[in-house]
């Protein structure tokens, strides 16, 4: 049986691959950012009885290099995936120094360990689109080049490059994925994807009666966090580590996902959507992300099963039926269905 250690279990990527995983055979080891008992609570509402006895459970921090080497040296895993850290890069902004200490400094921390303790374990690292910075070309792929514009950017670029030496100069497993935006119904509601699908749920619902956007002009390459965590495992199945573009390579306009959000619900947008005034110190995302992931479906044989109009369905539906999140974790559901396995 393959072993296989994910630090940011918690989160959206992180729930659906521990899943993924446990269907597929492997002894799943997860890193908690908090003491178990702390993390219990969300951790029963997406994951099976019998999933929660089956995954070891470790509470640590990047900011802890014991924690990780503990975790590490009780895991002895095949394979290691490294979800956690900062995910806002506009709150980034706020806290830059945190965001090298957690996203740079913690995977060098667990690149180091991982050298030390289990040297033959492969290695994935998600990375973010966002190292690109205004792109130079559109779409991005593997060698275009980064030019990051956020601590967020470019700690996450300083990461990868740690990945980068470590697979060239102590030869290890390493492969990087380079990750647009990807959503799912759990989604917490500080992102855009779960702020409108709740939203057209209460209007759905005669709870509320419109939807306060800023841009809708703005652009996004959208694709289901379903997909994405099939691709990281593919990545450590490859005969060599590299790295790889996980997007959709199209962008859409968020007044696209805003129709395409209420057209699931049976309504026309344009009468529940007001503009709002944007903050014009809040720092704003670039322009020209598109993801070209021809490399990995070349390579890994990567293929996306959901598509734009399908995932932002789902969210809405998730919403309209108040779907438990035992269900909107299931890595592979039935479509048009609510039922969830392990």
């Amino acid at each position: 049986m393959k072993r296989a250690a994910i630090t940011g279990i918690a989160g959206q990527d992180g729930t659906y691959l521990a899943r993924w995983l446990l269907r597929s055979g492997y002894e799943v080891h997860g890193l908690l950012q908090f003491p178990f008992d702390r993390e219990e609570p969300g951790l029963r509402r997406r994951f099976s009885a019998e999933a929660m006895q089956s995954v070891r459970w470790y509470n640590g921090s990047l900011e802890d290099p014991f924690s990780l080497v503990r975790f590490l040296k009780a895991a002895q895993p095949d394979e290691i995936y490294h979800l956690a850290g900062l995910t806002d890069s506009r709150h980034s902004f706020l806290v830059p120094e945190e965001s090298v200490l957690s996203i740079t400094l913690g995977t060098l921390r667990l690149l180091e360990a991982a050298r030390e303790l289990c040297a033959g374990a492969r290695l994935f690292l998600a990375s973010s689109c966002e190292v690109f910075g205004v792109p130079a070309q559109i779409p991005q792929d593997e060698t275009t080049p980064m030019r990051p514009l956020t601590p967020y950017g470019i700690a996450k670029l300083a990461a990868d490059q740690f990945a980068r030496l470590h697979r060239e100069k102590y030869a290890q497993f390493v492969s990087v994925g380079i990750l647009y935006n990807h959503e799912s119904p759990l989604r917490p509601p500080n992102y855009l994807s779960a702020r409108v699908a709740q939203a057209v749920a209460a209007i759905r619902q005669g709870r509320s009666r419109e939807l306060p956007l800023g841009d809708l002009t703005a652009e996004r390459d959208w694709s289901d966090a379903r997909d994405f965590v099939r691709g990281f495992w593919l990545a450590l199945q490859a005969q060599a580590p590299g790295d790889y573009v996980f997007a959709s390579g199209v962008r859409h306009r968020v007044e696209d996902f805003v129709a395409c959000a209420f057209h699931a619900a049976g309504l026309d947008y344009r009468p529940f959507v007001t503009g709002t005034k944007r903050n014009r110190e809040a720092p704003q995302v670039a322009t020209g992300l598109c993801g070209n992931a021809h490399k990995a479906e070349g390579e890994l044989g990567w293929r996306r099963q959901w598509t734009f109009e399908e995932t932002v369905e789902d969210l809405v539906r998730a919403e309209l039926e108040g779907r438990p999140e035992i269900e909107r974790a299931d890595p592979a559901p039935a479509r048009g269905t609510t039922a969830a396995r392990s």
